[in-house]
């Protein structure tokens, strides 16, 4: 087998690693999206979810312009409160696929300077 044909059977794999690894995500995304708006009704729609030990969980759902904290268990449901915007820290959902990949460009430049001790280039900038 010569140089030729290996170099380019490694291009060739590493292409569809990478179509394989971008198919994953959108797929995951895609699926994720979709899990979301099972959630989401015309009035309401759940802003943030936290789980507290199996079957205990801590729900803020916005009803049509009001936002209130539940607590759930596997055997009820119970009202806590209604919460005040101003007090809310509300993360944008949109999806920004630069963003992400900037932030995700970053972790991995870190993690190179950590554990491999990154380049000359890397080191000289602040991440």
């Amino acid at each position: 087998m010569s140089s030729d044909n290996l170099f380019i059977e490694a291009v060739a794999f590493l292409l569809i690693f990478i179509l394989v690894v971008f198919l994953a995500y959108y797929v995951t995304l895609f699926l994720n999206k979709k899990a979301f708006n099972i959630y989401k009704g015309e009035n309401f729609e759940i802003i943030d979810h936290l789980a507290l030990g199996k079957d205990k969980n801590l729900y803020i759902i916005k009803v049509c312009n009001e936002y209130m904290l539940f607590s759930a268990t596997s055997d009820s449901i119970i009202y806590i409160k209604t919460l005040d915007e101003k007090d809310l820290k509300i993360k944008d959902k949109s999806f920004n696929f630069g963003q992400s990949l900037n932030i995700s460009l970053n972790n991995l430049k870190r993690l190179s300077i950590k554990n491999l001790g990154g380049n000359e280039h890397d080191k000289d900038k602040k991440i």
